[in-house]
């Protein structure tokens, strides 16, 4: 897998200060961690180190995501990425693993692994050497506000490994490679928390600058607006985690759906959701529609898959109303001076958190507006036009297919 070179003589003469120079002056203009990490392990390898393997890995703020780890490989091409799940520290991969072992110590983690009885090492070290190591280093990086360190891993076939010449000088490069990857991680963090609470599109437009009051554009868009029934009674009938549980199955089963076919979750507003499917993200604005009504038939076959579990743990079933609308919106932010929200704002909301309600009276869980049921050729049943407060004329609604009908 290696240089041939490497097994022939240890180059412990090595200039640790080539790499600090570089981190200092090229490496901290790089934006992405995969691109520092090959850039870095050019600068390893013109240094005659034989590496085979380098792997960071860097905390971030997720909810299903615990750590991010990047791995360089001398025979790949492109950086690995993995997203280990928060139930990783209760595994056999992290249990009595060199990683669980520096974050005890906060130590570096050396095993000269050509030394080593191969049924004593853990699973991880034994994988290693079926791929050619020799020698395994892992270098704890500390944050500035992180409690637990982060592993710098490199890995050799060099049949000498790594002198402690070698480990002190790896320490002094992994003083300076600890701010540009803390500002990394800072990035990562910061685009997964916007993600997570504003959802990716509009995530990445405040990551962009839209953050000032008033900042916001005109759009064309699907707006769904879809409310659970019944909560207060089933509030008042279940502990706090039985309710915690249905609410998150029906959050899930909905912003699943729509995430797959490219909608975005605006807000949660109690156990209601504001989904949008912006024109822009379609052929047209027909193909939003349809991408709703897709989503909207799935969120409705999940919701009966989960229905039929609640039934067997003698829980409450879900039951919800949606309503669809289309037209112009404003997508931006509103709010007080230092408290702002991203969300939309029009008629065609209105509209949708109206024709919810209407699914009630017409006995029908999904309901659309003339407008939406225009764009598209399916066969609509009309269920009538009905007054709403605040709106001049009757509002129209048909219902989409037979299977949402109650």
């Amino acid at each position: 897998m290696g240089n041939p070179d490497a097994y022939l003589t240890r180059n412990d003469d090595w200039n640790p200060q080539h790499v600090i120079e570089w981190l200092s002056h090229e490496g901290r203009k790089l934006k992405c961690i995969e691109l520092l990490m090959t850039r870095l392990s050019e600068q390893l390898q013109m240094q005659k180190i034989p590496l085979i393997r380098m792997r960071i890995s860097l905390p971030t703020l997720n909810p299903q995501v615990f750590r991010r780890s990047y791995t360089w490989w001398i025979d790949k091409e492109k950086i690995e990425t993995y997203s280990a799940p928060h139930s990783i520290t209760h595994s056999s991969d992290y249990i009595g693993s060199p990683i669980q072992a520096i974050q005890a110590t906060e130590e570096p983690y050396h095993r000269q692994l050509a030394e080593c009885d191969y049924d004593s090492l853990h699973p991880v070290l034994q994988t290693l050497v079926d791929n050619g190591a020799t020698d395994y280093l892992v270098i704890p990086i500390r944050f500035t506000f992180e409690e637990k360190v982060s592993p710098w891993i490199l890995t050799t076939d060099r049949l000498q490994g790594f002198s402690a010449a070698d480990i002190e000088k790896y320490i002094q490069v992994s003083h300076y490679l600890a701010p540009l990857l803390e500002v990394l991680a800072l990035h990562l963090t910061t685009q997964s928390l916007l993600e997570t609470y504003l959802g990716v599109r509009t995530g990445q437009k405040v990551l962009n600058g839209k953050i000032q009051r008033g900042d916001g554009e005109l759009i064309e868009a699907v707006i769904w607006y879809s409310d659970m029934r019944d909560s207060t009674a089933i509030a008042e009938s279940l502990n706090h985690q039985q309710l915690l549980h249905i609410l998150n199955c029906y959050f899930e089963a909905i912003s699943d759906s729509v995430t797959q076919q490219g909608g975005e979750v605006l807000r949660f507003i109690g156990d209601a959701m504001l989904v949008v499917f912006t024109g822009d993200q379609y052929p047209s604005l027909a193909e939003a529609a349809k991408a709703a009504l897709k989503a909207a038939e799935h969120a409705h076959q999940q919701i009966t898959l989960v229905n039929e579990k609640l039934q067997q743990q003698n829980l409450p079933t879900i039951r919800y109303g949606l309503g669809l609308d289309v037209g112009s919106v404003i997508y931006g932010n509103v709010g007080a001076s230092n408290r702002l929200d991203f969300t939309v704002m029009g008629s065609a909301v209105n509209r949708a958190a109206r024709i919810e309600n209407l699914t009630k009276i017409a006995n029908c869980s999904l309901l659309v507006s003339e407008q939406l049921a225009s764009l598209l050729d399916d066969e609509f049943c009309w269920k009538g036009a009905y007054p709403v407060a605040g709106l001049p004329q009757p509002l129209s609604v048909y219902c989409a297919k037979c299977e949402f009908q109650e």
